[in-house]
């Protein structure tokens, strides 16, 4: 058996700061927060620590300041089996910020301050993707918390790429050339095809981009290749948090593509990696293992 390749993730990294409140605050609304936590996220190292926790070899390709959040951030990547050798350190930049807000269902509201992440270009992607010549069995994982043109410069190397359009920046012509396999939510899956129907807002993305995925929460996964439409169910869980769910099953869905699995199979392994992380707190608290998954 060949091995398997590895997950290239260009993305996003972020020092998170959790405020679990009563109820997520609407226009004009102040809220008190009923405790508070801090922890390590960003959707590129949180894809990044979801595959390598299912045994990927992982690579990430990021930037964050130079100041103590970023080097705690790649402390913390490192113990977790990432490896941080194309991320790169922005002087006079902060590292990025994440204010993640929990209600007592586990649903979130969040803000991401960019910091560092929006200087990261797509000269230094191209540059150091070129350095870890990806082959054909990898996959690229890439997350929209980046500058478009560095997502775009990242998928033209060619390989198998996911890209992750959150949070949703509008969609480009070079996709359709492109064609990675897309995933998105429900709200964004909304506002990229203009109707809030999931099946309608699925079909109508795989028509333009050939392999799309659509994260529906609880309700599990829709799955467009070409012009069939999977249903792909998730077990029904007690949530603690769903922080950081997304970047889970993108995670799992890069780690089973880059073992050779079928693309209907990583989906289905990506919603169980999903579902398991809304059992625990935070973006890391409950990520899934090969074991969890049967790999």
């Amino acid at each position: 058996m060949e091995p398997a390749g590895r997950v290239l993730v260009v993305g996003s990294v972020n020092l998170d700061t959790v405020l679990h409140c009563d109820h997520l605050p609407g226009p004009g609304e102040t809220v008190l927060a009923e405790a508070m936590s801090s922890g390590f996220g960003g959707k590129g190292a949180n894809q990044a620590v979801a595959a390598a926790r299912l045994g990927a070899r992982v690579t990430l390709v990021a930037a964050v300041g130079d100041d103590d959040a970023g080097a705690a951030a790649l402390a913390d990547l490192t113990t977790e089996g990432v490896d941080t050798g194309g991320v790169v350190v922005v002087p006079g930049e902060p590292t990025g910020r994440a204010t993640v807000l929990v209600d007592p269902a586990g649903e979130n509201a969040i803000v991401v301050t960019p910091g560092a992440n929006a200087a990261l270009t797509a000269a230094t992607v191209t540059e150091q993707l070129a350095r870890l010549a990806p082959g054909p069995r990898d996959v690229l994982l890439v997350s929209g918390e980046v500058p478009v043109e560095c997502a775009e410069a990242a998928i033209r190397t060619g390989v198998t790429a996911v890209y992750n359009l959150a949070p949703f920046r509008g969609l480009h012509d070079w996709l359709a050339d492109l064609r990675p396999i897309v995933v998105v939510n429900e709200t964004e899956a909304a506002q990229a095809a203009g109707t809030a129907r999931p099946a309608d807002a699925a079909a109508h993305l795989g028509a333009l981009f050939g392999a799309v995925v659509v994260t529906r929460g609880a309700a599990g996964a829709l799955l467009v290749a070409g012009s069939d439409v999977d249903s792909v169910a998730a077990v029904r869980v007690e949530p603690v948090d769903t922080t950081g769910a997304g970047d889970a099953f993108c995670g799992a869905l890069a780690s089973v593509l880059a073992a050779g699995r079928p693309l209907r199979a990583a989906v289905a392994a990506a919603v169980r990696a999903g579902t398991i992380a809304v059992t625990g707190p935070g973006a890391r608290g409950r990520l899934a293992t090969a074991a969890d998954l049967a790999l």
